[in-house]
């Protein structure tokens, strides 16, 4: 008869402590103060009216692309308009992230 190896018992893994719940806390508003506020809506007019004068900018530079296409001038001239409506349209796409940025930062 073949003697059979004992099998070894695994040692029992010691108990788990309960661990403390935490508690949930209440997010409590900010006060914002009366200077930060007026700060705010400062910028905010400020951002408009930047946004305002870029929109104006490029509405004018587009007009201009399109009659001088119309009026078939030097592919030079066409260049020189194109980018410059590019360049005002690069422009308004950096102020748009940037209010963006802004904005999620301000709320």
């Amino acid at each position: 008869m073949v003697k059979r190896r004992s099998r070894k018992v695994k040692p029992r893994k010691a108990a788990r402590r309960p661990t403390r719940r935490k508690t949930a806390r209440r997010k409590v508003a900010r006060k914002t103060s009366d200077s930060r506020k007026q700060a705010v809506a400062k910028n905010k007019k400020a951002q408009w009216a930047v946004y305002r004068e870029l929109q104006k900018k490029a509405s004018k530079a587009w007009s201009k692309l399109r009659s001088d296409a119309n009026r078939k001038v030097s592919p030079e001239i066409l260049l020189q308009d194109r980018n410059h409506l590019l360049l005002l349209l690069g422009e308004c796409n950096y102020l748009a992230g940037e209010c963006m940025r802004i904005k999620g930062r301000w709320r």
